[in-house]
């Protein structure tokens, strides 16, 4: 997919991966709507790019479909919905119940909420393209948050499943599963596995537009997240073993138990 001249929809838009986004494909001829939490937010961040600003909690699904509608009303069409909104909440086994819906509601229920609204649209214009924002998290573990993980998983899983259902019927789909990027979510894990290499969300926002071109399904940001990940797929028990001595070593550095 090239963004020239097509309207483009980025959650989570007012900062980080999401407000890179939102200037590349500004940049690059899109209409673009931004789209974040905090109203006040949005309107500053896209007046500078020329985006249209909705505010919307993507963990409640009223505010999604309100989402889709005003896309709609305003300039007729989405062509590409990109569901980047995302949170993060260290912690183990002791994470509340509360913190795994809030976490749930906007890292997983965000991206099928955007496909419910946004696929019948899609299929209506014989056109459309879904982008979910995951993680290396999601292929892999990140040893000191098992909510993160889990969701991330869930969204890679839900991506597949889209891919798999809606390819075939003219809609492109595609997952972003990045790994260090310098955004607050990596702040204070800069010296960890997972922050290590870490790029710029400028230089992020190129990988995505090339893999959009290409419509590939995978967007990946370092080629040793893929390594791994194949080991995942051919030795289940040494991917495991892997893991164990990962967060065995990343512990003991960080003076953890």
């Amino acid at each position: 997919m090239n963004v020239n001249g097509k309207v483009v929809v980025v959650t989570g838009g007012a900062g980080g991966i999401g407000l890179a986004l939102c200037t590349r494909f500004a940049r690059d001829g899109a209409r673009v709507v931004l789209s974040d939490l905090d109203p006040a937010a949005c309107a500053t961040r896209a007046a500078p790019i020329g985006a249209f600003p909705v505010a919307a909690d993507v963990g409640q699904e009223e505010d999604v479909a309100q989402l889709v509608a005003a896309t709609i009303e305003r300039f007729g069409r989405i062509d590409l919905f990109v569901s980047n909104a995302g949170i993060a909440i260290d912690g183990g086994i002791e994470t509340t119940t509360g913190q795994w819906q809030q976490i749930i509601g906007v890292n997983l229920m965000s991206e099928i909420f955007a496909a419910k609204y946004a696929i019948p649209h899609m299929l209506a214009q014989g056109s459309g393209y879904l982008l979910n924002v995951a993680s290396a998290a999601g292929l892999l573990v990140i040893f000191d948050t098992v909510s993160y993980t889990v969701t991330k998983h869930a969204a890679i899983g839900f991506t597949e499943w889209l891919a798999a259902t809606y390819v075939d019927q003219g809609i492109g789909i595609s997952v972003l599963c990045p790994a260090a990027v310098r955004t607050p979510i990596l702040a204070g894990k800069e010296a960890t596995p997972e922050g290590q290499d870490a790029i710029t969300t400028e230089q992020l926002a190129e990988i995505v537009v090339q893999g959009l071109a290409e419509e590939r399904f995978m967007i990946s940001t370092h080629p040793w997240v893929l390594e791994k990940f194949a080991v995942k797929g051919r030795d289940y028990e040494g991917y495991i073993a892997m893991m164990r001595a990962g967060r065995a070593a990343q512990f003991a550095s960080s003076g953890a138990a």
